[in-house]
């Protein structure tokens, strides 16, 4: 067998050679066969290793002329795993492209436009973002479930990872893991799921003090967690100053990443059963919240006694909604008829198929732990991946602005199955009115499960009954949707000729020195690629209007997307942290953000 190579093997290889002595303006009609010869080779035993032999060839070749991975300054690396998922040809292209990178990278092939160290950077990118293919587990669970483009991708990454591991992998990853967890989203499992995959991936290699940290948050918050299986037993045998520590160093991490570990639910329902006393050591960030655990302490021990390991991550929630000044009679009351509230036929339903699971005890668990979380984190409500920003929206108008019309809202829709808002003097039942069923059920809080079905018909209901007015139908659908506090003067760029003078006299301080008085309000904005093109409108919540640490005037708002740092246009990115953002706001500079403004809401009588 040393006389001859593999067979397929030796028809890439002609094939490639084909295309060597092909002149540049008839390249294409070779480059196909080429694609079809690697992706026949990498189903082979060893078929990376022998594909990669040719990498410094490929640009000679011509393999990339007038392809999408002609020029190496516009690769990116978030498009190469639909790629290498897309099978056949394409994947091949893929896998040759990140070949010759990875070539690059390791000096055997000197590229005249990216330097070694970009195409290492490069690839540790690749690898960051495809931790979970790159540590897919050769399983029988995985066999069974994972298709065979996985598979390939995770050979492929693999592959890249044994050849050009970096520590820029550690640092991608904690980029990523920490852009998200500043922006206290209150579903975290993408950021647990990130974390999870770098505790696999080190394996004995060093990583970032940064990176740690959030492990630390997740896996050993505290000195006790080293106790593991243990942990029960060595809080029974502690006495207070020893649990008084362990809840100070619970809420420490919980306040530095936002994010609750295994940990967490288990001392907190112990300390309520036994010592309440020690509560405020844990949840008490302020003196807010001192004083609402000791004057709310029933209620508060009731909704603690609701959270359990799968519904642990609404105790941050807890924590944050006893630093909110909302506390009034009603919201105590309509707090406590959510505790004890019954819930209707469907709703059950509902929760049990996305849950499966049908214990009572379970459901109520989501339930209560929900709204705690929406309450204590109006700006981490998410739209996950489903075209539902309006109604995402209006759920964190209200937790912010109008936390007891929520409350009411939530719990006569767990009785009944139903939500009915006015529109104009029309009563608009969501029972009456046909759903659409939600794209993404794992991305999303057990409120928005609930309730954003039904807030979309009778949202998508007004729209119809405001459609062919002389302006856009937001102009009457935003005030009656959000029900209230919303202003009645309304400009969209589209029929007002002073647009952006209108904006600057109502939102900009130097204009409008209370503007803030009257925040948060809703605001429609028109999203573009890197390139320019239109991705559609969007809907948004205009916070606030305030001077950065460097004195410019920048607009801070709610977005119901997941993830808040976008490029929205161009080369312009919105800010998650760095620039005076609270938790969970985004940021723009003011004419930045006017840049992508088409419609909002002012005070009519000005």
């Amino acid at each position: 067998m040393g006389l001859f190579l593999f067979a397929s093997e030796d028809s890439f290889e002609r094939a490639l050679n084909q295309l060597r002595r092909t002149p540049v303006f008839t390249k294409s009609l070779f480059q196909q066969a080429v694609f079809e010869e690697a992706a026949n080779l990498l189903e082979e035993r060893d078929g990376l290793q022998k594909l990669y032999q040719y990498a410094h060839l490929f640009d000679e070749a011509g393999v990339f002329i007038g392809k999408p991975w002609e020029n190496v300054r516009k690769l990116n690396p978030v498009l190469v795993r639909g790629t290498l998922h897309a099978g056949g040809a394409m994947a091949a292209a893929e896998a040759m492209s990140n070949l010759r990178m990875l070539a690059i990278a390791k000096g055997e092939y000197i590229h005249p436009e990216i330097t070694a160290n970009e195409a290492v950077e490069f690839l540790a990118k690749i690898l960051a973002l495809n931790l979970d293919l790159l540590l897919m587990k050769e399983t029988e669970e995985n066999r069974v479930k994972q298709l065979y483009k996985d598979k390939q991708a995770s050979e492929i990454l693999g592959f890249i990872s044994e050849h050009c591991f970096s520590p820029l992998v550690f640092q991608s990853l904690y980029q990523e893991v920490n852009n998200l967890a500043v922006q206290r989203p209150i579903v975290t499992d993408k950021i647990l799921k990130l974390i999870a995959s770098a505790k696999r991936l080190a394996d004995g290699r060093e990583e970032p003090s940064s990176l740690m940290h959030y492990e630390q948050a997740v896996y050993s918050p505290s000195d006790m967690s080293a106790a593991g299986d243990q942990y029960v037993t060595m809080l029974k045998a502690s006495d207070d100053l020893l649990l008084i520590r362990e809840a100070e160093q619970l809420r420490t991490s919980m306040e530095e990443t936002g994010l609750v570990s295994s940990f967490h639910p288990v001392f907190l329902n112990y300390i309520n059963e036994e010592k309440p006393n020690l509560l405020p050591h844990l949840l008490a960030a302020d003196e807010t919240a001192k004083e609402h655990l000791h004057l709310h302490l029933s209620l508060i021990s009731s909704l603690i006694s609701s959270i359990n390991i799968q519904t642990g991550r609404s105790i941050y929630g807890l924590m944050r909604l006893l630093q909110r000044k909302i506390f009034t009679d009603e919201f105590v009351k309509e707090m406590q008829r959510l505790v004890n509230i019954s819930l209707h036929r469907k709703v059950k339903n509902s929760l049990k198929r996305v849950y499966e699971r049908s214990e009572p005890e379970v459901l109520r668990s989501h339930v209560i732990s929900g709204m705690i979380s929406v309450l204590g984190q109006p700006l981490g409500i998410g739209q996950g991946f489903n075209p539902t920003c309006q109604s995402t929206r209006a759920l964190s108008y209200w937790s912010q602005t109008e936390p007891v019309l929520l409350l009411k809202m939530y719990n006569h829709f767990l009785e009944n199955n139903e939500i009915i808002l006015d529109f104009e003097g029309k009563a608009l039942s969501s029972a009456a009115l046909p759903h659409v069923p939600l794209d993404d059920k794992a991305n999303i809080d057990t409120v928005s499960l609930l309730l954003v079905p039904h807030l979309n018909s009778v949202y998508l209901e007004m729209l119809r009954l405001a459609n062919k007015r002389e302006q856009d139908p937001h102009k009457w659908v935003n005030p009656a949707f959000q029900i209230k506090g919303i202003w009645t003067g309304f400009s969209d760029i589209y029929n007002d000729p002073i647009f952006a003078a209108r904006f600057y006299r109502h939102y900009h301080p130097s204009h409008n020195p209370k503007v803030n008085e009257g925040l948060p309000q809703p605001a429609g904005i028109t999203i573009y690629n890197q390139s320019g093109q239109i991705l559609g409108a969007h809907a948004v919540l205009i916070q606030r209007v305030d001077h950065d640490s460097e004195g410019l005037t920048r607009v801070y708002f709610y977005n119901p997307n997941n993830d808040s740092l976008q490029i929205w246009g161009g080369s312009i990115k919105t800010s998650v942290a760095g620039n005076g953002e609270q938790e969970g706001e985004a940021s723009l500079l003011f004419e930045d953000f006017l840049k992508f403004l088409y419609a909002f809401h002012y005070p009519a009588d000005e």
